[in-house]
């Protein structure tokens, strides 16, 4: 175990405060701090900091704390995967989020409504706050794409790769934050919707389209379907805050 503290600079002195206690962690000297910028007396975030987390003797993973594309990237990815396992818990239960949790902790609504209310505003703060980072594209990505039909006549419709210029299907890291900030804004929604109606999200929506749920099935499952995997696939790219 190693205790580490964050610093912070005031008037060229350096002053400790939070500790943090960080299992299995190894510090690096990239480790950067925040600082005052003292020309026009603006605070200026300059970088988050920055550790390396030993998972096993030869593997070590980056981990930045502050608010990053990186990091919101992952609270995305466990959006998507709370959405999809709230939908499923009320196709099976025919509870909402809220009803599930209670049904499985035994704790009425009235008394988890603190936490309700910061899951929401955490959701919808990391769903519309900007965050600090830059996409860089795989190499793969910054190559020329193959031919499509204006460039070669004589690739026709019937085959469907070359006529659209494409070579198969794949996600980026950045067009998964971007589905990932919608699922926050969607989970978090839904919780506003049934802590109003008591109902949840399918419910929400059959009465807003006044559709059965049996209608309303197929699009459900490729919904399902299309969450999980967007939340599983590693996706190409990357995010970095240099």
């Amino acid at each position: 175990m190693l205790s580490t503290m964050n610093s912070i600079y005031f008037g060229g002195k350096i002053r400790t405060a939070f500790p943090v206690v960080i299992s299995s962690l190894k510090r690096q000297s990239r480790t950067t701090v925040a600082a005052i910028n003292k020309k026009g007396g603006k605070q200026q975030n300059v970088k988050g900091q920055r550790f390396d987390v030993q998972i096993s003797k030869d593997t070590s993973v980056p981990v930045t704390l502050g608010f990053t594309k990186s990091n919101e990237l992952f609270v995305g990815r466990l959006a998507m995967i709370g959405f999809a396992s709230a939908i499923i818990g009320e196709l099976l239960t025919g509870k909402g989020a809220l009803a599930q949790f209670g049904l499985e902790t035994g704790i009425p609504i009235t008394d988890t409504e603190p936490l309700v209310i910061g899951l929401v505003i955490f959701n919808l703060v990391a769903a519309l706050l900007p965050a600090k980072g830059v996409f860089v594209p795989s190499d793969e990505e910054e190559e020329e794409g193959p031919k499509g039909s204006l460039q070669d006549p004589s690739i026709s419709i019937l085959q469907p790769q070359k006529f659209f210029g494409i070579s198969g299907f794949g996600f980026t890291k950045a067009n998964e934050l971007f589905v990932g900030r919608v699922a926050q804004l969607g989970f978090a929604f839904a919780l506003i919707g049934e802590a109003i109606t008591g109902k949840g999200p399918l419910a929400q929506f059959d009465i807003e389209t006044g559709l059965p749920l049996a209608d309303t099935e197929p699009l459900l499952l490729v919904f399902i379907a299309f969450t999980l995997f967007a939340a599983i696939n590693e996706g190409s790219g990357r995010f970095t805050d240099e």
